[in-house]
């Protein structure tokens, strides 16, 4: 009788190369079935994922491992070669010392930014990220890779070119992956944008444990993105409109005032309502500073057929 943990190999190999409706649903069954089973089958699938990221001449020397000990189990004959190396040689801990210098971290570090914009932070590769006000991201350099995970928030990212190790971003299923550039991250109200000062960045989408590679951008790209990794479009936009923030001002071009009042509303508290859905639509052109949200709001009727009455934090917005 097979183990769990070979079954959970098996199914591990089979769903790499591919499983009809009928084996999904028994994966899913027999993953359900047993907390165990979920426990072994993740682990293993982990194994899998950091072997992938691992160099080539590091997985080949696994490979030849795995194949002088293939004849120690009927499953890793049948695998093909990489998926042995990191199924059998990784599992059993062959090479452990080369393989951890891959899979743990040389420098971690969580960065929060709640009542300001951080704008002196310096990663050990020379990497510059300005993280806006109430952000959240997660740092996590390897000997062949640098990771960022983004949990919510804006930053802008200034990586340090480095041939050897990819710079990537996730967020939520988004992957963006460059090797030096300059471009902004802004995960907020439910969307996920991405704009581009300088250099290429690709932005991939995570389908079925895989990410198929959605856009290409280049300098003055400007990308907006569901929260589920669709494009909703893809524009361009001239540098200097690029994280205003950073130098503490807001630019609007035609900006809806429902849009404007959500910016402003990183950085304030805003109850804000609107009469009618047209007052809400009203655009706004102009640059203001981030933290005078009162002068703004008092600019406003001077300049649009609208009237504003404030009581404390909340906001409602006329015709006037």
């Amino acid at each position: 009788m097979k183990s769990i943990q070979q079954i959970a190999i098996s199914w591990l190999t089979r769903e790499e190369e591919g499983l009809n409706e009928k084996e999904k649903s028994e994966l899913n069954f027999w993953l359900n079935s047993n907390e165990n089973h979920k426990k072994i089958y993740e682990e293993n699938k982990s194994i899998r994922k950091a072997f992938k990221s691992l160099p080539s001449q590091l997985k080949d020397e696994l490979a030849c491992k795995a194949k002088k000990g293939a004849k120690k189990t009927k499953i890793i004959e049948k695998a093909k070669p990489l998926a042995a190396a990191a199924i059998f040689i990784l599992a059993l801990g062959f090479g452990s010392f080369k393989y951890n210098d891959f899979v743990s971290p040389t420098y971690s570090n969580h960065l929060v930014s709640q009542n300001s914009i951080n704008n002196n932070i310096l990663l050990p590769d020379n990497t510059k990220i300005v993280l806006d006000k109430n952000s959240d991201i997660e740092v996590n350099y390897f000997k062949n890779k640098r990771e960022i995970k983004f949990n919510e928030g804006r930053a802008m990212f200034y990586v340090a070119k480095d041939k050897t190790k990819v710079f990537t971003i996730k967020v939520n299923d988004t992957q963006i992956k460059v090797l030096g550039t300059a471009f902004e991250v802004d995960k907020f109200d439910k969307k996920i944008s991405i704009k581009v000062k300088e250099g290429l960045v690709k932005i991939s989408k995570e389908n079925n444990n895989k990410y198929e590679t959605i856009a290409l951008l280049k300098k003055e790209d400007s990308l907006l993105l569901d929260e589920n990794s669709n494009i909703l479009s893809l524009n361009k936009i001239q540098t200097n409109k690029i994280a205003n923030w950073e130098e503490g001002y807001i630019l609007f071009n035609n900006t809806p005032l429902k849009e404007a009042i959500k910016q402003f509303s990183r950085y304030n508290k805003i109850e804000a309502s609107f009469e009618n859905y047209d007052i809400s639509q009203t655009a706004i052109t102009g640059r203001f500073q981030l933290n005078e949200f009162d002068s703004f709001i008092k600019a406003l009727p001077k300049i649009y057929a609208l009237k504003v009455e404030k009581k404390n934090k909340k906001i409602k917005f006329f015709e006037n």
